[in-house]
């Protein structure tokens, strides 16, 4: 008995040994593995809905935000805009959006001729402007278009597409279809997953994504072996309680400044390849955690096509960009990136964050009572003085103000740059409007009134809105500018930046919401009358503004975007 005791016990020590041997070897086996470096290119991705398996938090942070929404299948929970026969007039044709259940058409009619019919397919956006995708025949087959008119989700109503971007009004008809673009070798690039054009030899297209809007694996990489790896426990184990790295998976917070903020430089950074063929043909090679370098450059004011300096008027004569999805040049232009420290992600975050400009709570400050990105992003790297001694401004300021100014024009808004830079009070040295006169419009009687009426397209929408936000300049001086601005300027965003800068300076009921941006001229006309009754305003001298707009630049018609 007491033998066969001990023989029992003997083999159960076997038996321990030999499992705690392959637990080593195991443990050994998965730490060596995970040093393992893997090439992803080509890799398959899983799609978002697999993420959330084991990552719920995360996936729940993710879809609360915009990127999340950047591209969808038409559907009830998708589309925005009121198709309930909805109505838009425009430079004499007529746009008509409808659905039949889960069906949605856009009609354009010139009087009783049917202009153009199509069904949405997919939309685009869900913060500022929803716009709407349909295939339609092209010369080699079927392709994906983006409409000519868009859903204003802010003002809940219709917009044409040619006053979502920075042109003049067209002509009445043809050009109503100015912004029509494909979709197959334009949108699909920075608003979906592993984006392939799938360009054919005889021009057509076979386009696919790994999945619609920017989700986990455009900023994580391609996941197949991801999951397919983490199904072993002891894996799971080793890298929930140990300071490895998941060869299989990218996380942006690990890398350094450069490496995470090329991931999102690939698409908040406009740029240009060598030979854009390769990426028609097969999709953008670049993978979260590669050198972005290594497939593209770039756009910078000097930057030529065929030889053309054609990007130069995307940018300040300093070379500070001046539009939006440029923000990754002006990044790496900001001298806070040479300690190689600040990246995108100081900032911003994908988890967790307020989507209305992914702004992490640390970066926030409380500026007059408004939640700001402001010295909360800059005093881990410069805890000098406070703002109020640093400045002379108190608390009516934060950093950004002064180092960010809103010097940069994109989707009917003036943003901030993010070049970080010294404040020059002159802007001389520049080319673009100085942070202190933004702010302080009456140092100098005729600058804000001359960028205004007189500047490019650019300066003039800068301008506008920062006649919206100064809190130096009289009221009614303001208001009479923006008015005048809402009543005469050629460009129809333009004037939709002077309109929605005046709701500062009036009562937004009733009248405000009535005008109309894109409206033919007299209609405006009685509009602003309209609106110059909300308050007291103190009209500009009409000699002045005419001398002013003799001068005005349009040369950035064309000004990409």
């Amino acid at each position: 008995m007491v033998g066969r005791r001990a023989w029992a016990l003997a083999g159960a020590g076997v038996l321990l040994l030999g499992a705690g041997w392959v637990a080593q070897a195991s443990y050994r086996g998965v730490r060596a593995d995970l040093q393992v470096e893997r090439d992803r290119h080509g890799e398959p991705v899983v799609g978002s809905r697999v993420c959330l398996r084991c990552h719920e938090d995360h996936h729940a942070s993710w879809a609360r935000t915009h990127h999340a929404r950047m591209t969808q299948t038409a559907t009830p929970a998708a589309v925005l805009g009121d198709f309930d026969d909805g109505v838009l007039r425009y430079r004499g044709l007529t746009a008509t959006m409808t659905h039949e259940g889960d069906r949605y058409r856009v009609r354009v009619r010139d009087g009783d001729e049917l202009v153009s019919d199509d069904e949405v397919r997919m939309t685009i956006g869900s913060r500022r402007i929803q716009q709407y995708v349909a295939e339609r025949a092209g010369p080699s087959g079927p392709e994906l278009v983006r409409l000519p008119v868009a859903w204003h989700v802010e003002e809940g109503r219709w917009i044409p597409m040619n006053g979502a971007f920075l042109t003049a009004d067209p002509e009445v008809g043809p050009d109503f279809e100015r912004h029509v673009t494909r979709w197959n070798d334009n949108c699909v690039f920075c608003h979906n997953v592993a984006p392939n054009p799938g360009l054919q030899r005889d021009g057509g297209f076979d386009t696919e994504v790994g999945e619609l809007g920017v989700a986990c694996e455009a900023c994580h990489g391609p996941g197949a072996e991801h999951v397919a790896q983490n199904t072993n426990p002891l894996r799971r184990y080793v890298l929930h309680h140990g300071e490895d790295r998941d060869p299989t998976i990218t996380n942006p917070d690990r890398l350094d400044a450069r490496g995470s903020s090329d991931v999102c430089g690939r698409c908040h950074g406009q740029r240009m390849a060598d030979d854009v063929g390769p990426f028609l043909r097969r999709g953008d090679p670049f993978v979260p955690g590669d050198d972005l370098a290594a497939y593209s450059e770039p756009l910078w004011r000097t930057s030529t096509l065929n030889g053309e300096p054609l990007f130069a008027d995307r940018f300040w004569p300093d070379g500070t960009p001046r539009l939006t999805a440029y923000e990754y040049q002006g990044w790496l232009q900001s001298p806070c990136t040479e300690g190689g420290e600040l990246a995108c992600t100081t900032c911003h975050g994908m988890h967790g964050a307020d989507p209305a400009g992914q702004i992490r709570e640390e970066a926030i400050a409380h500026v007059s009572g408004e939640e700001r990105l402001g010295a909360g992003a800059c005093i881990n790297c410069h805890p000098g003085p406070a703002e109020d001694e640093h400045d002379g401004h108190g608390g009516q300021v934060a950093c950004p103000d002064c180092h960010m100014p809103r010097v940069v024009y994109g989707v009917i808004d003036v943003h901030r740059s993010h070049r970080i830079a010294k404040p020059d009070p002159t802007g001389q040295e520049t080319g673009h409007p100085a942070a202190c006169v933004l702010c302080h419009l009456d140092w100098n009687d005729d600058w804000g009134q001359r960028q205004v009426f007189g500047g490019d397209p650019v300066e003039r929408a800068v301008a506008a809105a920062a006649w919206g936000r100064s809190p130096t300049v009289d009221p009614g001086v303001a208001r009479g500018i923006l008015l005048e601005v809402m009543r005469g300027d050629d460009y129809p965003a333009v004037r939709r930046i002077a309109f929605r800068a005046l709701r500062g300076r009036i009562d937004p009921e009733p009248a405000w919401i009535a005008f109309d941006p894109t409206g033919e001229q007299a209609l405006r006309e009685r509009q602003v009358d309209a609106l110059a009754a909300e308050g007291s305003v103190q009209a500009p001298d009409a000699d002045e503004v005419r001398a002013w707009r003799t001068q005005a630049e349009d040369h950035a018609i064309w000004i990409g975007e």
